[in-house]
């Protein structure tokens, strides 16, 4: 049997192990500890990156919505910080951390969505950028209130029966009946002073001691000139006086005494030009329609002057008549054609409304009787200078030819009575007869022909569309195609340039008619409401939201005309002598309003033709005054508020609503800002991609969806 062998040094080897192994042990503690204090600091040090680039957008927006002089810019960006160094909450200097902010508006580039003050806060050491922080601010829009006074004197006062359905503000205080219940309210009342009075809160509770919103001025809208003008939509109207034009021995300057005094007329139109039965967003259009010197406004007003009217008033017997129905179309007849045969044959095969051989009878006599049969049936109304609609006794032809519109010296007849117009060109006007250039003259009323009573005059030109924009064709059946070069595009395709803005220079201008689109109409002056001014769609209605929205502005008031169209007129004296020949019962306004200087209003707010309007056929809710209501789908901002009505049987009581368009982010192109901005969105960017100037501005350029150079 073998001893075993001792075995030297094992106790050794295995003491280094474990001496190696514990040591290891300790290294790798010391490693991670070391490791996890890096990451730790680390983690300290993005803080404070994103803590400063944070910190840098806070900064930012409360310049932008307190800094009234700050200007942001839509092509570069404004500075807001630069190399800033920013402290925490104790006060203490973010070490080795400075800041760069930047802002500029963004967004689409035709100024119909929200626009957004884009804010980038660059943090960053001197190792380069580290953190990046992108806030988009949604800019309010003076197109979403309802109703926004910037002044309010103690009168006057919303009361009873008004209704106001959105958002409203006043800079001043705000001011309701103190009778019971009052007006109502369905959105913030917001004021910076008080509000008073009573009302009805419809589950909303009035803000008193709100924050002054900024009102706009001309200075701050300067850039819109230069947006009409590269569209071709900027002009400047007719002004200046003369001597009142006459045609033999007859008046027909729309004035008995005085000088004439011309004016300028928008009118609003649609156009099918691809003739498929729909209005698409590229058909709306605007005329325009300069009153030739010698004619006063009033024709383009359509004014009837007295109590009652004059039966030889130039505007009753060329401008007012009856509109029939007839093989399908609408066609209207002025009084003073209504002596001709041809025309009452043509009555009588109207559908709506019907005629008969009695009131043919009557019709034809130029007598008080006469004139208050036709104008008594459904749908009898006056028409503004140059509508196409008064084609009978604004397309003046000779003796020998038809469809001439300047006709020289020698006898001259009311278009269709002259000897050389056939059958087939006997017809009354409608909305597609236009004629560029009108004339006008006293029609003879004491025989069958329509002569003139002399030579006819001018009474004003439609203005031809730039070269640029004039429409290559239109459908036949759809317009004739002299109108053609006289339609003024609002938009693309027929006009590549347009911004949806439309300025004239000067005012008053004169304007009614149908829009299409988004558009915005700025006026150096005041604007008068000759007859309705709507949306081709009601937009109210489930589908419409934002099909269309208008602005309009204006430097001094915006005023609904005291017309033959807008309130009733005495006729002849006596019951039944009282008629409103307007389209309609109220007035149609589908629009925001503005006025910078004045108000948005109602000519003669105090006048009515009758004790009881309610006679004269006015209807809805508001039937005892004179015009009815102002049924407006939009808004009004303006300096001051103006009284509409001043009691029953005068002007007309206000009865507004919301466009549903007003409560998103949309608005006319390029209406003012309030100067508040809302958070949107907040981005975090990349920061290699805004590391330079460089890369600010391609940013800020990819945001409004321009090419990076």
């Amino acid at each position: 049997m073998r001893t075993p062998r001792a075995r030297r040094g094992s106790a050794l080897i295995l003491t280094l192990v474990l001496t190696f192994g514990l040591a290891a042990l300790v290294m790798s503690s010391i490693y991670l500890s070391a490791g996890a204090g890096v990451v730790g600091r680390l983690f300290e040090r993005e803080r404070d990156f994103r803590y400063a680039a944070e910190g840098g957008l806070a900064l930012a927006k409360s310049r932008i919505n307190r800094d009234t002089l700050l200007v942001l810019m839509d092509t570069g960006y404004n500075t807001i910080l630069s190399n800033q160094a920013l402290t925490d909450a104790q006060a203490n200097t973010i070490p080795r951390v400075r800041v760069d902010v930047y802002a500029a508006f963004t967004g689409d580039t035709m100024g119909r969505f929200g626009q957004f003050a884009t804010v980038v806060s660059r943090a960053y050491d001197a190792g380069g950028t580290r953190h990046v922080r992108r806030l988009d601010l949604t800019a309010e829009s003076f197109s979403r209130y309802a109703l926004f006074v910037n002044t309010w004197a103690s009168s006057p006062v919303y009361t009873t029966g008004e209704f106001i359905r959105g958002r409203a503000h006043s800079n001043g205080n705000w001011n309701s009946t103190s009778g019971t219940p009052g007006p109502t309210y369905f959105d913030t009342v917001s004021a910076v002073g008080s509000i008073n009075g009573n009302a009805v809160y419809s589950g909303i509770t009035p803000v008193s001691g709100a924050p002054t919103i900024a009102y706009p001025t001309v200075a701050k809208l300067a850039v819109l000139p230069t947006y009409a003008t590269a569209g071709n939509l900027n002009f400047t109207p007719v002004s200046g006086s003369a001597a009142r034009a006459t045609s033999g021995g007859g008046e027909v300057s729309g004035l008995t005494a005085g000088n004439a005094m011309r004016g300028t007329r928008l009118d609003f139109v649609t156009v099918d030009v691809d003739n498929d039965n729909l209005i698409d967003f590229e058909e709306g259009f605007v005329k325009v329609f300069d009153a030739a010197s010698g004619i006063d406004t009033t024709r383009l007003r359509a004014d009837l002057v007295g109590s009652p009217v004059s039966l030889t008033d130039i505007i009753l017997q060329n401008q007012c008549g009856g509109l029939f129905t007839i093989g399908g179309r609408d066609e209207f007849f002025p009084v003073a054609t209504f002596n001709q045969q041809w025309v009452r044959a043509r009555a009588l095969t109207s559908t709506n409304p019907t005629v008969s051989v009695a009131d043919t009878n009557i019709m034809r006599n130029n007598s008080s009787a006469g004139v208050l049969r036709i104008l008594s049936k459904a749908r009898a109304r006056c028409f503004p200078a140059g509508a196409p609609q008064l084609m009978l006794t604004e397309r003046i032809t000779d003796a020998t030819n038809c469809n001439l519109t300047a006709p020289g010296a020698g006898t001259h007849y009311a278009w269709g009575a002259s000897p050389g117009c056939l059958a087939s060109q006997r017809y009354g006007g409608q909305d597609t007869t236009f004629t560029p250039t009108v004339r006008t003259c006293v029609v003879r009323t004491a025989d069958l022909t329509g002569q003139c009573t002399g030579t006819s005059v001018a009474l004003g030109t439609w203005r031809t569309a730039a070269v640029a924009i004039q429409l290559t064709s239109v459908p036949a059946a759809k317009r004739q195609s002299t109108e053609r070069i006289y339609l003024h595009p609002l938009t693309k395709p027929y006009n590549l340039n347009s911004r949806g803005v439309i300025h004239f220079t000067a005012g008053p201008i004169y304007a009614s008619g149908v829009n299409r689109g988004f558009t915005t109409l700025y006026v150096l002056g005041g604007v008068d409401f000759v007859d309705d001014l709507t949306y081709d769609a009601d937009p109210a209605a489930t589908g419409n939201t934002c099909r269309n929205f208008l602005g309009l502005i204006a430097r001094d008031s915006i005023m609904l005309a005291d017309n033959s169209m807008n309130r009733p007129r005495v006729i002849a004296a006596g019951a039944g002598g009282t008629l409103f020949l307007g389209p309609n019962r109220d007035f149609l306004l589908h629009a925001v309003t503005m006025s910078l200087l004045g108000v948005v209003g109602t000519e003669g707010f105090g006048l009515g033709p009758a004790s009881s309007a309610a006679a004269n056929g006015n209807s809805g809710s508001c039937p005892n005054n004179s015009g009815g209501c102002i049924n407006q789908t939009g808004g009004v901002i303006h300096q001051r508020v103006p009284p509409t009505y001043s009691g029953t049987g005068t002007g007309l009581r206000e009865n507004r609503s919301v466009d549903p368009c007003q409560l998103t982010n949309q608005k006319p192109p390029f209406f003012p800002i309030t100067g508040r901005y809302v958070d949107n969105k907040y981005w975090e960017i990349d920061p290699v991609n805004a590391d330079t100037p460089t890369d600010i501005r391609n940013l800020y350029n990819r945001l409004r969806g321009r090419t990076v150079p």
